[in-house]
């Protein structure tokens, strides 16, 4: 099953949105459930500032969409679940 809240289908204005580079400064543009994404400017990756898991508290499939999180975000895997 997927999870409506990463289904396109249902996203409303503001799903995609751009951050700025905590490297170089540029834009580079975000799903919202992206965990991270590399900056096609200067090659930095860094982590979804905007990244919630609010559902994670009371969806039965938390633990497999938390699974596939970089390891800088399931090391805060206990406090998300």
């Amino acid at each position: 099953m997927k999870c409506p809240g990463q289904d396109m289908q249902y996203w409303k204005p503001g799903a995609i949105y751009e951050v700025k580079c905590p490297k170089c400064g540029k834009e580079v543009e975000f799903f919202k459930d992206d965990p991270s994404r590399k900056c096609p400017h200067c090659g930095h990756r860094f982590l979804n500032p905007s990244l919630d898991f609010g559902c994670a508290s009371y969806c039965q499939y938390a633990e497999q969409c938390i699974g596939n999180l970089p390891a800088e975000l399931l090391a805060q895997k206990e406090d998300l679940l």
